[in-house]
């Protein structure tokens, strides 16, 4: 299922500033169920988007179409003016004096659950894949390595280029499309959906199998546990929408079925990325109000987005992965990061599967946002026996691609260079360590600057990150003619949309009752008269009928 010659690189990947909510005790609550559901099935003039996302921009067809190329908000940046990447200190070498944390938590002060990072990838993989060529850029492990055999590579080609810009290519469409759902391709979005409209799914609501591995729309959807959860709920919430437009009405076909299922399920995600997510973390007033469709604006994919600043989550993973029962209890056991990459569909469904992965998402505390990643993503990483190092990836990649350095970035971006190190982050550790790895301020890499960097009031990243993902967010949202608000919706099912959080589509597509109603949030999931872990922290009280 991975496309050719694509770079599966592990997932790039609030208004929080910090929590005062009481303990929740919380009654059983059950999903609103609305019915029927508006009146989409007859709405004539309702329009579909191709599955490969041509046609969205009528001057320009092939805005964020699939296996085309990314822009750019800044120059590039090659050592001669053409497509040599830059020189630059070791990446590897950066990756250790910078980027080490080991396994110890360092848990974020804003107290935003473990959602925000797998919602994070979630969204990833349905806006960005490098496509990879055949060119070698390895990384060369230094000498005095402590994990890694020095001498030895961690493996990386070079990204496969439009010839005509330069510009990586994008091997998936761009838009916020639920693409990672239905696929970017025809002949995918087929093989995984069924004649009456349905996904296709496997046994107990699971992703459907495909030579002993789950499938969905991207190539990536088994890449870890907290990822394929999330795929596997938006199948179950499509199969959902189908059932209850087939209650409104019986006539439909399910090419009908199938399309309105799809067109709802994508408006939900769109509504759950800006109106949950993204004020988390970009704070709350980072993007403009939408006031309609612009088709003057640019909504293609910018590489120093998808190679640089939508990384951000890859600080937030935690290195351990698990279970919950509605109690909370862990079921099954502790999983490391490093051990969970690429379950098998037994492994995965074992012990509440996908549902009691979401249940510890909202009751895990994400990590802090900053430049410093868990030692299952720099030296544990999938794809045995080459070694590999995310942090050395991303940092080599963004070379690769031409990326600006953290202040060329800057001075594009509008916003002051900086001229001392200790100007970007207060933590002195983080400070010596940059000026120990790259010496100048103005030779920092966008990627490695951009963590370490002060978090901004009320956000989860720092400036420069969050000028890029908001740049980047309100071009996709004002620049697709298809975005929900301007889709052709019906009143009612626009209503319903907007007042359906991800709570209401993990209660309604799990066998979970209860949840905070902001899931982006952390709260601690216990029964009444045990101790809690976070005392100063939300807690979420389940009843007595559930223990």
């Amino acid at each position: 299922m991975r496309p050719p010659h694509a770079v599966c690189e592990l997932p790039r990947w609030p208004t929080s500033s910090g929590l005062t909510l009481p303990s929740l005790s919380v009654k059983r609550s059950l999903p609103r169920l609305r019915w029927p559901l508006g009146h989409l099935a007859r709405e004539a003039a309702m329009e579909f988007r191709e599955i490969d996302g041509t046609g969205n921009n009528k001057s320009h067809a092939d805005f964020n179409a699939v296996n085309t190329d990314f822009m750019r908000l800044g120059e590039a940046e090659f050592s001669d003016g053409g497509m040599t990447p830059r020189d630059g200190p070791n990446a590897r070498e950066i990756s250790n004096l910078v980027v080490g944390q080991g396994d110890a938590a360092v848990e974020n002060p804003q107290g935003l659950s473990g959602m925000m990072y797998a919602w994070g990838q979630f969204i990833d993989h349905d806006l960005d894949l490098i496509s990879g060529g055949t060119t070698h850029f390895d990384i060369t492990v230094p000498a005095h390595d402590q994990v890694f055999q020095p001498g030895t590579v961690i493996p990386l080609t070079r990204a496969e280029t439009d010839p005509k810009t330069g510009n990586p290519i994008n091997a998936i469409t761009g838009w916020l499309d639920a693409s990672m759902v239905y696929g970017s391709d025809a002949a995918a979005a087929e093989s995984l959906r069924q004649p009456d409209g349905h996904m296709r799914t496997s046994s107990g609501g699971n992703l459907p199998i495909s030579d002993g591995h789950f499938v969905a729309g991207d190539s990536r959807a088994a890449e870890n546990p907290s990822l394929t959860a999330l795929q596997t709920l938006f199948v179950r919430e499509h199969n959902f929408q189908v059932d209850r437009l087939h209650a409104e009405d019986p006539n439909l076909t399910g090419d009908e079925l199938y399309q309105q299922a799809r067109a709802i399920t994508t408006a939900e995600i769109e509504h759950i990325t800006y109106d949950e997510f993204l004020p988390h973390l970009l704070g709350g007033h980072a993007l403009s109000n939408y006031k309609g469709y612009d088709p003057g604006v640019d909504p293609r994919i910018s590489v120093e987005f998808a190679a640089a600043a939508y990384r951000f989550g890859h600080s937030a993973v935690s290195a351990e992965t698990e279970k919950l029962d509605e109690q909370g209890n862990v079921v099954g056991g502790t999983l490391s990061l490093r051990d969970a990459f690429f379950q098998s569909p037994q492994d995965f469904a074992a012990d509440s599967g996908a549902d009691g992965l979401l249940r510890h998402l909202a009751a895990d505390l994400s990590q802090a946002m900053d430049v410093r990643i868990v030692d299952d993503l720099r030296n544990g990483l999938f794809d045995p026996p080459a070694v590999q190092d995310l942090a050395a990836i991303n940092i080599q990649r963004g070379r690769d691609v031409g990326l600006p350095h953290l202040n060329e970035m800057r001075a594009s971006l509008g916003l002051e260079p900086y001229t001392a190190f200790d100007q970007i982050t207060d933590d002195t550790g983080t400070v010596k360590a940059l000026q120990q790895a790259y010496g100048s301020v103005d030779a920092i890499d966008l990627w490695t600057g951009g963590l370490a960097e002060k978090v901004v009031p009320g956000a989860f990243l720092g400036s420069t990150f969050q000028a890029i993902v908001a740049d980047q967010f309100e071009r996709l949202r004002d620049g697709d003619r298809l975005w929900y608000e301007n889709q052709g919706f019906d009143a009612d099912t626009l209503q319903d949309i907007r007042n359906t959080s991800l709570k209401d589509i993990i209660l309604r597509d799990t066998d979970t009752h209860d949840l905070q109603d902001d899931v982006f949030v952390f709260a601690e999931r216990r029964t009444a008269g045990t101790e809690p872990e976070h005392p100063g922290l939300p807690q979420l009280i389940v009843p007595d009928w559930m223990a």
